[in-house]
Order: structure tokens, then sequence, then C-alpha cells
């Protein structure tokens, strides 16, 4: 009877599970975080080009609408869905050189559960010189 006890002190059975759920949980964290970091660079990148494409129409042609760069920028787009992306169009003038200002603005919700409930904005924008005033 007196021998029961002291065998479950020096038994070390569940030691390894929960040093494994202990590192296993940070390790799934990193892991999630990682990929999620990943995402998100992916849809900058591609926004980025996309941007670029608009941005080169509008060098190409200063003239152009702005509903056909938004279709070039659209159509660039392959991630989520297009209707999502958020494009506005301006124009400003510095030292008389007038600039054709575009930004396009994307709500990112993160994929990990539980985490937040919230989305952030991804931007880019472009300011493309239309020459002289």
């Amino acid at each position: 009877m007196n021998r029961f006890p002291a065998q479950l002190r020096r038994c070390e059975r569940g030691a390894v599970s929960v040093e494994f759920a202990l590192v296993g949980l940070v390790a799934i964290i990193l892991f999630l975080g990682i990929l999620e970091f990943g995402r998100g660079l992916y849809m900058r990148n591609e926004m980025s080009y996309a941007m670029d494409l608009g941005a080169r129409k509008i060098l190409t042609n200063p003239t152009i609408a702005d509903a056909a760069v938004e279709t070039v920028i659209r159509d660039a787009i392959r991630f989520g869905t297009s209707g999502s992306l958020l494009i506005t169009f301006g124009t400003t003038t510095v030292s008389g050189v007038s600039f054709r200002t575009v930004l396009i603005r994307y709500p990112v919700t993160l994929l990990i559960p539980g985490l937040t409930n919230q989305s952030f904005m991804l931007k880019v924008d472009r300011i493309v010189p239309l020459g002289s005033g």
C-alpha cells in the first residue's frame, strides 16, 4: 500500500504530453501568424502590381477616364473579390506640375479564429505626373 504513492511520484508518463501542449500551442500560434503575415504580404503585392498597371495607363494616356483606370486595376486583382476594393481618384498641382492621385484600399479580416472580428485596411497609392499645368 505504501509503494503506490511512491510510484506515482516517480511516474513521468504525462510530462511529455504537458510539455507538448505548452510548446505546441506556441508553435501553432507562430505558424498561423506567419501564414497571416504571408497572406497580407501577398495581397499587398497584388494591390501594388494592379496599381502599377493603372499608373502605367495614366502615364501613356493622361486624359484616360477614371472608369477605365478602375477597370484595369480591378481586373488585375486576383485575390478575394475585386468588388471589395475601394478606389479613390484625385488631382493635385505642385509647383505648376499636375498630378493624378489614385488610392486603393482593401478590407482584410484575419483568418485566425477568435483573434479579432475587426478588419483592417491594406492601402496602396500612386501619384502620377501629368506634365506641366
